[in-house]
C-alpha cells in the first residue's frame, strides 16, 4: 500500500541500523531526489498506486531478481519532470508503449539481452508529469529503467584527472549518458596517468577511453602491484567465492553501503560471481554492453589474484560458505593471491552480448582466470598490447581477432599452474583469430610475483564442442625457462585439452614459429586441426576482415595499421610538403627541398619509392596507402585512397 511517501521522488538514503540499548538513542535520516527507478529493489505489486514518484493505473508490477516493471494495455505511469529534462525508458523481450501522447514504441526481440532504448522530451513550462501509456500490441511490456536528466550538450572530448573536467572516469561517463549526441558521435574520454580504481559500464554507443599521457604505455611494476608513469590502469578487486561489504545489488563497489555495512557488522548482499546473473559477467571491472567502443593504451586490470588493492584492504572481505579459496591476505600490496590456490575466476573486461564493433588499442588485460570475455553477437579487435591470464582466460561467443598480440601467460611458480589461453564458446559464425600473435608469459619481477617465466600450457579448450572457433595464424610461440622445462615450447606438444566442453575439429594452427625450434604439429590433438595452407576447411581465407567483417563489412585494422604506421615512423618535426589523392593519382606539393617519398600498404609494406626536387604527381593502384616525405624541414606522412 501507498505509504504517502511514494508520492514524491524521493527515497531514505542507506542507513544503519538504530540500536538501543538501555539509553536514549538517535538517529538521522537523510532523504536524496529519485531521478532513476531501475525497479530491483523492492517489490511493487498489483494495485500499488506509486513507487518513488512514479504514479501507477492499471495492471503494473515488477520482478525483482529481473529488475524488469511489467505492464498490461491501457496501464499508465506517470513519471515526474521539470522543464528541460529528457526521459529516457529501457525496455526488452516484448513492449508497446508511448510517451507524452508521441508515436508507439514497439520490440518483439523475446530476448532479455537486447536492451533497447527511446527518450521523450518534456515541452511543459512548469514541473509536471510525462504519462506513458501501455498499448495493447504486446500481451505484456516489460521496462527495465526510467531515468530523468537534464540534457548536456555535445563535447567531443572530456578529461579526467586531478584537476581536469572530471576526478573519476565513472562522473565522465555520467555526463557522456547526458549527452545530446547524434549517430556517430563519439566521445573521447582522455585520462591522465593513474590508478583508477574504478568498476566501470559502458551503456553508451560510441565512446573512447584514451590514455593522455604525452607517451603512453601500458607497463606493470614491481609483481604487478605498480604501474609505470605514463599508463593508466582501471582495477577492481571481486572475484568469485567472496562477498563484499562493498557490494551493492548491481554487483558494484558502493560507498554508501560499504559505510552501512560496516556500521551494521554484516553483508546486505551476496556476490552472484561466475556468469552474467545482475551484471556480474564474472565480477568483471569493465562491462561493456554498447556498440562502438574503444580503448588506446588502457591496462584493464583485476587485480583479485594479482596483489591486493587499497579498496580491497579497506573492504570487510567474507569467504563463501562453499566455493571459496580460503582466507585472503588483508595487507595493501601483498601478492600471495597470486599462488595457485587462490586463483578463481574474475574478469578484467567482459563485453555482452551484442556489444559490436569494440576495439583495444595496444591495450594490457590483467587477470589469471576468465580474465577477458566476450559475449554471442559481439565483436572485438585487439590490436597488439598484451592480454595476460591463466585458465580459459579469454573466453565466450564474441568474435575475435587479436592482432599482433602478446598472449601472456600468467601462472604461479606451483607445478601444476598451467595457461589455457582460449575457451570458445560459439554456437555458429565466426570465433577466435589469434592473427600473428606472440605466446609469452608474465615476466618475472616487474609483471608478476614469480620466480621464473611460465611453464608450457595449452592453445586452449573448447567451451563448446563441435561448433566453437579458435585459429592461430603464424603465431610465434616463446620458451620456458621453468625447472624442467628449460627452452621447451610454452604450448606443450598435445597443443589442446578436451577438459571443459569437449572437442572441436574447428581448433585451427596455421605457419606456427616455435624458438624452441621443435616442431611439435604431428604432436597435436588428434581433434584438431593442422592447416597446411591459409584457407579453413569450410574455405573461408584466413585473413582479419573475414572474421570482423559481420553483414556491415567492419573493418577497422587498415586504419589502425596506418595510424600505426604513422606514429611510428614520424617522430620528426612535420615537413610543410602536402599530400592527397585524388582519383587513381596521388599529388605530393609544396615541395622545396629534395624529398624522398615513400608509398607504404596499411600493413607497412614498402610498395614504392621516388626522389624529387619539384611538385609531382603519379598514378597508384585503388586502395588505402600511407605516403611519408621526408624533406630537409621534416617528415610529413598522410594516408590518402586512390580510386
Amino acid at each position: 500500500a501507498d505509504s504517502g511517501l511514494d508520492s514524491f521522488a524521493v527515497e531514505l538514503g542507506l542507513t544503519s541500523n538504530l540500536t538501543v540499548a538501555d539509553a536514549d538513542a538517535s538517529k538521522t535520516l537523510k532523504f536524496k531526489p529519485v531521478t532513476n527507478w531501475p525497479f530491483d529493489d523492492r517489490v511493487i505489486a498489483n494495485g500499488d498506486p506509486a513507487y518513488k514518484g512514479l504514479l501507477f493505473a492499471g495492471t503494473i508490477s515488477n520482478e525483482v531478481a529481473k529488475g524488469h516493471l511489467a505492464a498490461k494495455a491501457d496501464a499508465t505511469i506517470q513519471v515526474p519532470v521539470k522543464p528541460g529534462q529528457r526521459v529516457v525508458v529501457s525496455y526488452y523481450y516484448t513492449a508497446d508503449f508511448s510517451i507524452g501522447g508521441g508515436d508507439p514504441v514497439t520490440t518483439n526481440t523475446q530476448s532479455t539481452s537486447i536492451q533497447e532504448r527511446t527518450q521523450y522530451d518534456y515541452p511543459g513550462a512548469d514541473p509536471g508529469y510525462a504519462t506513458i501509456l501501455i498499448g495493447s500490441g504486446a500481451s505484456t511490456t516489460y521496462i527495465t529503467n526510467i531515468g530523468v536528466f537534464s540534457p548536456l550538450a555535445y563535447q567531443p572530448s572530456l578529461t579526467v584527472g586531478t584537476d581536469k573536467d572530471f576526478q573519476t572516469i565513472n562522473d565522465a561517463l555520467d555526463a557522456v549518458r547526458r549527452m545530446d549526441r547524434n549517430e556517430g558521435d563519439r566521445v573521447t574520454i582522455l585520462i591522465d596517468p593513474g590508478n583508477y580504481e574504478e568498476m566501470l559500464v559502458i551503456d553508451q554507443p560510441d565512446v573512447t577511453l584514451k590514455n593522455a599521457a604525452a607517451s603512453p604505455n601500458t607497463d606493470l611494476l614491481n609483481k604487478g602491484v605498480d604501474i609505470k608513469p605514463g599508463a593508466v590502469r582501471v582495477t577492481s578487486y571481486y572475484g568469485h567465492g567472496y562477498n563484499y561489504y562493498s557490494m551493492a545489488n548491481n554487483q558494484k563497489w558502493n560507498a554508501d553501503v560499504l559505510a552501512v555495512n560496516k556500521e551494521n557488522g554484516y553483508l546486505s548482499y551476496e556476490n552472484k560471481g561466475a556468469g552474467t546473473t545482475n551484471g556480474s559477467y564474472w565480477n568483471t571491472t569493465v562491462l561493456v554492453v554498447a556498440d562502438g567502443f574503444q580503448a588506446d593504451y588502457i591496462i584493464f586490470e583485476n587485480s583479485f589474484n594479482q596483489y591486493i588493492s587499497h579498496k580491497e584492504a579497506a573492504d570487510v572481505v567474507v569467504m563463501w560458505e562453499s566455493g571459496s579459496r580460503g582466507e585472503r591476505p588483508t595487507d595493501y600490496g601483498n601478492t600471495d593471491v597470486q599462488n595457485r590456490s587462490f586463483v578463481e575466476r574474475a574478469a578484467a573486461i567482459a563485453f555482452a552480448n551484442n556489444a559490436d564493433k569494440a576495439v583495444l588499442n595496444k591495450c594490457r588485460v590483467v587477470g589469471r582466470q576468465d580474465s577477458f570475455y566476450g559475449g554471442a553477437g559481439s565483436r572485438v579487435v585487439v590490436y597488439k598490447g598484451a592480454a595476460m591470464g591463466a585458465v580459459d582466460y579469454i573466453f565466450g561467443a564474441m568474435t575475435a581477432v587479436f592482432y599482433k598480440t602478446d598472449l601472456a601467460m600468467n601462472t604461479s611458480d606451483v607445478n601444476g599452474d598451467q595457461s589455457y589461453i582460449t575457451a570458445a564458446q560459439q554456437g555458429s559464425g565466426r570465433g577466435f583469430l589469434m592473427y600473428e600473435c606472440t605466446v609469452t608469459t608474465a615476466i618475472p619481477g616487474p609483471e608478476t610475483a614469480s620466480a621464473y617465466r611460465s611453464k608450457p600450457g595449452y592453445f586452449g579448450r573448447p567451451w563448446q564442442a563441435t561448433t566453437s572457433e579458435v585459429v592461430f595464424f603464424n603465431t610465434t610461440i616463446e620458451t620456458s625457462d621453468f625447472p624442467g622445462s628449460e627452452d621447451q615450447s610454452l604450448i606443450v606438444p598435445l597443443g589442446w585439452q578436451n577438459t571443459l566442453g569437449g572437442e572441436s575439429n574447428m581448433m585451427y594452427e596455421y605457419g606456427t614459429i616455435e624458438n624452441s625450434g621443435v616442431d611439435n604439429g604431428p604432436l597435436r590433438a588428434t581433434w584438431s586441426t593442422l592447416l597446411t595452407s591459409p584457407v579453413l576447411t569450410d574455405g573461408t581465407d584466413v585473413t582479419t576482415f573475414n572474421f570482423t567483417k559481420g553483414n556491415d563489412g567492419w573493418d577497422p585494422l587498415p586504419e589502425l595499421i596506418a595510424n600505426d604506421i604513422v606514429r611510428v615512423n614520424n617522430p620528426l618535426p612535420e615537413s610543410a610538403v602536402r599530400i592527397h589523392a585524388f582519383g587513381d593519382r596521388i599529388y605530393v606539393s609544396n615541395v622545396s627541398s629534395r624529398t624522398v617519398v615513400r608509398i607504404y600498404s596499411v600493413n607497412g609494406v614498402l610498395l614504392k619509392a621516388i626522389e624529387t626536387d619539384a611538385d609531382t604527381d603519379f598514378n597508384f593502384t585503388a586502395g588505402l596507402w600511407v605516403v611519408v616525405a621526408d624533406a630537409a624541414d621534416g617528415r610529413k606522412a598522410v594516408k590518402v585512397v586512390t580510386h
